[in-house]
């Protein structure tokens, strides 16, 4: 929700994209602990959730619009396979 706060997505997304964010947070906090917990047990893993989660709400709807951006750019017959 901080990252909804601080406006972090991008601004081509509409109106709906708080709960984008939301999914991406919840998402990434979620694999995140589990991998806290997986690598370096149960005392670390909510500090390693925190952190995969901050990374993945800056960087992945950043990803989406790149790639979003450069699929419209190069039209639509790339995706036709005759």
């Amino acid at each position: 929700m901080l990252s909804i706060a601080a406006r972090l997505q991008p601004k081509g997304w509409s109106k709906w994209s708080w709960l984008g964010m939301l999914a991406i947070g919840g998402c990434t906090g979620w694999a995140g602990g589990w991998i806290g917990v997986w690598l370096f047990g149960h005392l670390f893993a909510p500090v390693t959730a925190l952190w995969i989660a901050i990374a993945g709400t800056i960087f992945i709807p950043r990803c989406i619009a790149v790639v979003w951006r450069s699929s419209t750019a190069k039209g639509t017959t790339d995706w036709q396979f005759w």
